[in-house]
């Protein structure tokens, strides 16, 4: 069976690298591009893919990786960041480009392996802003588009391939048979890989890392955490399923209507699951944590004009702070949650959340204010599989709750009226007040802050004529700011309660050149992380980012790992 390693340099789309390889039959792992030539040559990978990243290869201390790898003997295929990286330290020269091109470009080939089966003429995506001035002596140019001249370079003597472009992704029309083509005519690979064998791998993989001992699984109900407890229990883990009891209602009808993570009938799904593995299983009573960290922190925000995260309180102070000190005086050695993350501990010591496989289910950004001691104590077995994989080995052990849909939104607030959850829980009815521009002109009556979030365009009811959108609310003078579209974006954002991850705190005044996001759905953003402040860090996006919103997290990532994040204060425009 061939094998894929693939070296992360902490690009947007570079989970997806994997994941298209695994698709195509070919069993691959992604590591960070900071792995050690002995580790590279134990994997023994018989092909290697180097993502794109947000660096810029020619500037101090970016990304490299050991020349020794390009003499291996074996393909490699540079993305993006892995082209010019490849060229750069081969003997060809890179340079900022003239034109930053973004978005659907069309591109045109000549013959070559990579491109057997493909169309003279495709779309396909770039997305940078630096480029090839001149490629490494032995290579040709394989491909264009009009604003480059090197979007695909080859060496195929030493099946040494290099694409500016985004093969991973969708938008590149016949992205995936271009990889299909690198795996199997370049590589040698015949796509014999199965979920099943992954199965076994992964199993093994989790065994080696950590071992065996007792872990307290947070057992939803859902799909992600059901399995979970399998992978663990056939690891060779003593496994525990626990569901936590945090705010629900005993009413038939609310647990009816909230089957999701934290509904009352997720405690019948959880039960049938247990018996299912044969685990033992608990309901354990967190109801007093979970009022005090998340539904009145919740409530104080709104009033206050911010928009919190409930998700990431929950997540650090009641499913990992108070799930573990209970866990851990029982005699676990673990709790174990269904995130879609993986832990690793880095060369320096520390712990980290690293991406996922699939982006589309990527849970870091509620995950960065987590603790060293809560990683260390931490599994997360779905990490390095996709939401379908999951299901597809649900079903195949049989659980119940294979075809389970997710839960969505917050759990406690079943019908998403925000407003009027504040107020049933605090008596306070938010006053209205006026909707005004930005420079302090009245345009209307709003029915209280709490109604409203930064970047809202529905549900003002203003007659404007056009679109406007929410910039800012000022609890101070009740005051509700809209403007245009382009007002909502920032460059400048700040933040507090800055909790650091897979680096050690910065210095004052020391910057950091990463990719962040400033919310759970964002896909992120090139930005440098400065330390301002005691507990401040300001972030800079060069390309602005839409509708920063205080009370929301910024987090911040290095080398495919969280590095940090922090509490949303302000932002400039």
């Amino acid at each position: 069976m061939k094998k894929v390693l693939v070296l992360d340099f902490g690009g947007q789309y570079n989970l997806l690298v994997a994941r298209r390889v695994r698709e195509c039959g070919v069993y691959c792992e992604i590591k960070s591009y900071r792995l050690s030539m002995a580790d590279i040559r134990a994997f023994g990978p018989d092909a290697l893919i180097l993502t794109g990243g947000p660096a810029t290869v020619f500037e101090p201390n970016a990304p490299m990786v050991d020349r020794a790898l390009f003499e291996m003997g074996i393909p490699v295929l540079g993305i993006c960041y892995g082209q010019q990286l490849m060229m750069q330290l081969l003997g060809g020269q890179c340079r900022k480009a003239e034109t930053r091109e973004y978005g659907k470009i069309q591109l045109t080939h000549t013959a070559s392996p990579l491109f057997a089966g493909v169309p003279e003429t495709s779309v396909c995506w770039m997305s940078h802003g630096v480029e090839v001035e001149r490629i490494a002596p032995g290579f040709k140019v394989i491909a264009t588009t009009d604003g480059c001249g090197f979007a695909a370079v080859e060496n195929a003597d030493r099946k040494l391939y290099g694409v500016q472009f985004h093969p991973e992704v969708q938008h590149t029309v016949e992205g995936s048979e271009m990889l299909r083509r690198f795996l199997y005519t370049v590589c040698g690979a015949s796509g014999d890989w199965t979920m099943a064998d992954y199965r076994q791998t992964a199993i093994r993989s989790i065994r080696e890392k950590v071992g065996s001992g007792r872990a307290l699984l947070a057992l939803s109900g859902g799909v992600d955490s059901s399995v979970a407890a399998y992978l663990l229990k056939k690891a060779g883990y003593d496994v525990i399923g626990v569901t936590m009891q945090i705010w629900q209602d005993e009413a038939e009808t609310v647990q009816e209507e909230n089957g999701g993570c934290c509904g009352l009938s997720a405690v019948d799904d959880a039960r049938r699951v247990a018996q299912v593995l044969d685990i033992p299983y608990y309901v354990m009573n967190f109801k007093k944590e979970f009022r005090e960290n998340v539904m009145d922190y919740f409530t104080n925000e709104y009033l206050c004009g911010r928009t919190p995260n409930p998700c990431i309180a929950c997540n650090r102070y009641v499913k990992w702070e108070a799930l573990l000190q209970r866990s851990l005086s029982i005699g676990a050695d673990y709790i174990a949650t269904g995130h879609y993350a993986r832990i690793e501990q880095l060369a320096n010591g520390r712990y980290a959340i690293a991406n996922s496989v699939t982006a589309a289910k990527d849970q870091t950004y509620a995950l960065y204010n987590l603790t060293q001691e809560q990683l260390s104590h931490t599994l997360m077995p779905v990490g390095d599989y996709t939401k379908d994989q999951i299901r597809e080995i649900a079903a195949k052990i049989g659980l119940p709750v294979a075809k389970k849909k997710d839960s969505q939104e917050i759990c406690f607030v079943p019908d998403q009226d925000y407003a009027s959850f504040i107020q049933n829980e605090t008596g306070i009815v938010a006053p209205k007040g006026n909707f005004v521009n930005t420079k302090g002109e009245i345009l209307g009556t709003h029915e209280g802050i709490t109604h409203y979030t930064v970047g809202q365009r529905r549900g003002l009811g203003l007659p404007m004529g056009h679109r406007v959108f929410v910039l800012e609310i000022r609890p101070e003078t009740n005051e509700v700011v809209v403007g245009e579209n382009e007002e909502v974006f920032a460059k400048v954002v700040k933040a507090n309660k800055v909790n650091y991850m897979a680096i050690p705190p910065l210095e004052l005044g020391e910057e950091l050149s990463c990719t962040a996001k400033i919310r759970y759905g964002h896909k992120g953003s090139p930005c440098v992380i400065k330390r301002t402040g005691e507990d401040e860090i300001t972030c800079t996006f060069p390309d602005g980012v839409r509708a920063p919103t205080p009370g929301q997290a910024v987090v911040f990532y290095v080398d495919g790992c969280v590095g940090g994040g922090g509490t949303i204060t302000e932002a400039e425009r």
